[in-house]
């Protein structure tokens, strides 16, 4: 059974928002960074990639996030999800080999990823309280986790009006 991406919020400051992601982090780095290529072939050469060039899809997959991940605030204004912090390379090239190793296991194998813990921030200039959030289309469908309350985000549901104690 495929695990859903997930997200925690957590206040840091009445300023500032913690979000702690549960992802399928080959899957969301597929869709945002070579969505053009069959997933395997993504695996297999994003997999195979050297240092330097990892370096520059992984600072371009966080540039996509941030500019697809904000809360809306009351007053108008975006206040980015930014501060992605990826797993290391190393970590993430056995990540995309062991997924590459799952899509040539019989379908009856119940084997599945364990999700990636990605963390990111949002900080505004005026207190988070009642804001709109909106993700990148990448991490759908995503359980939201608030303390007291839990929805999806979906291509159907994109955004949510969440209230942060």
């Amino acid at each position: 059974m495929a695990h859903y991406n997930a997200v925690e919020l957590k206040r840091e400051s009445a300023t500032s928002v913690l979000l702690a992601f549960s992802l399928n982090l080959p899957q969301v780095l597929h869709q945002l960074l070579a969505p053009q290529l069959m997933y395997p072939a993504f695996l297999q050469s994003y997999a195979d990639l050297p240092d330097p060039a990892l370096d520059k899809e992984l600072a371009k997959a966080s540039a996509a996030l941030t500019a697809k991940a904000y809360f809306t605030l009351p007053s108008g204004a975006k206040a980015n999800i930014n501060r992605w912090q990826l797993p290391d390379k190393q970590a993430l090239r056995d990540s995309f080999k062991a997924s590459l190793l799952l899509l040539n296991m019989p379908p009856s194998a119940s084997s599945h990823l364990d999700p990636v813990r990605v963390l990111a921030q949002v900080q505004a200039k005026t207190p988070i309280n009642r804001t709109q959030l909106q993700l990148p289309a990448a991490l759908y469908p995503i359980v939201v986790r608030l303390p007291q309350d839990k929805f999806w985000l979906t291509e159907q549901i994109p955004m949510a009006i969440v209230e942060l104690p």
